[in-house]
């Protein structure tokens, strides 16, 4: 073991990470002004997703228990930057808030939640009573 004390300056000798090649590296995408009118603006309304999601039927405020939905395919996701404050945009049901237990539960279930957006799988998810998806399976 060594008795040094960690610091934010790395070790002499260490060099930089080099950036990615250009055919790697990522395009940035610009908004339209039309997507800027969607984002939300102020506090008030930074608590829930700020547009709809195109094609869904409106949605249930709270479930009546515990409530599985099969096949079901994501089709939007937001996120903020506030402690456990997630949702999904599922097609067919509309906005869905994912689990406010943990930090690392709400974590899981958004990298869950993007994988199915990004591959286009379908999932099942359980929500219980407080309305909040708390389990989800990606296929």
């Amino acid at each position: 073991m060594s008795d040094t004390i960690p610091t934010h300056v790395p070790p002499p000798g260490v060099k930089p990470v080099a950036p990615p090649p250009a055919e790697v590296a990522i395009a940035t995408q610009l908004l339209g002004t039309d997507e800027i009118k969607l984002l939300p603006v102020g506090p008030t309304k930074q608590a829930t997703p700020g547009y709809a999601v195109a094609g869904v039927a409106k949605q249930a405020a709270v479930a009546a228990g515990t409530t599985w939905q099969s096949t079901k395919w994501i089709v939007s996701q937001w996120t903020i930057n506030q402690d456990r404050n997630s949702w999904i945009g599922v097609a067919g049901i509309g906005w869905q808030k994912l689990s406010t237990a943990s930090d690392s539960g709400c974590v899981a279930l958004t990298m869950l939640a993007a994988n199915a957006l990004v591959s286009k799988a379908p999932v099942s998810y359980r929500t219980e009573s407080d309305g909040m998806v708390h389990e989800i399976y990606v296929f």
